[in-house]
């Protein structure tokens, strides 16, 4: 059976997600900080016949979420995935092999997924002038940026659609960055976070920026801070130099991660 969860369901379903809190991180954040009676995000659970969890999914915004414990995808969820607007979906790599194939108007891309579950203390650079995001001008300025970096094609997005979700994310995110001539030119975020862990999103740096180790000296403030919440940090990743510095930060590989995009979102 599946069915649309309820507040009268947050208990059992964090119970049956937070066995897996790394994967799960991204349903897991926006239940705790969102909860079930939202117009911008609802949850779905799927049941065995003695009522226990085999899956869930996520809506938010424009982003799906599947998760199972086990290798499995009921296709009942076609339906529900049909009845839905989104353009991204996210999951583990061995469930979303048995989803591609019902949903050819996606791209594929595996990514590798990595945890800092033991976070060192390292070393800040205290000359760095770090700017957290804030306000929605913070917002645009971090918007700008990443327009600038063909990987996170935020152009598919309105500015002000982008400020929205930065706005709604401010309770369970942390949005750093570096200025020159009052543009952001190095960000480091983190989403999604828990009541243990983050997500680390959105590293890049301008192009004419780079090579100076902004982004590792921003990672680094990140971890640091984390560390002192007592929390661990994962994120996902494709290409292989910035898998290298995050390994010398201290983060492990430990799945492999698919997102599938929409394909017009790259016309």
């Amino acid at each position: 059976m599946i069915r649309k969860l309820s507040e009268a369901d947050r208990s059992r379903v964090l119970d049956y997600l937070y066995k897996d809190a790394s994967l799960n991180i991204f349903i897991i954040g926006d239940i705790e900080e969102f909860g079930f009676e939202q117009d911008f995000q609802s949850i779905y659970g799927e049941f065995d016949q003695e009522n226990n969890y085999k899956s869930a999914l996520l809506f938010y915004r424009e982003n799906a979420v599947y998760y199972s414990h086990i290798d499995h995808f009921n296709l009942e969820w076609i339906s529900i995935l049909n009845e839905k607007k989104f353009d991204y979906f996210n999951g583990r790599l061995t469930l979303m092999e048995l989803i591609h194939p019902h949903f050819k108007d996606f791209d594929f891309k595996e990514m590798y997924f990595a945890e800092a579950l033991n976070i060192e203390s390292l070393e800040s650079d205290e000359s760095l002038h770090l700017m957290k995001l804030k306000t929605r001008e913070d917002a645009a300025k971090i918007y700008y940026l990443l327009e600038t970096v063909d990987e996170f094609n935020v152009n598919s997005q309105e500015l002000d659609y982008f400020i929205e979700g930065k706005m709604k994310g401010l309770n369970m995110s942390s949005t750093y960055y570096l200025e020159e001539n009052n543009k952001a030119v190095s960000t480091v975020a983190t989403t999604a976070e828990t009541t243990i862990n983050a997500m680390v999103v959105g590293v890049a740096t301008k192009e004419s920026s780079r090579n100076r180790g902004l982004a590792t000296k921003l990672m680094i403030h990140l971890m640091n801070e984390y560390k002192q919440k007592n929390k661990y940090l994962c994120l996902f990743y494709d290409n292989p130099k910035a898998g290298a510095i995050y390994k010398r930060l201290g983060f492990k590989d430990t799945e492999k991660w698919v997102m599938m995009t929409k394909r017009w979102l790259k016309w």
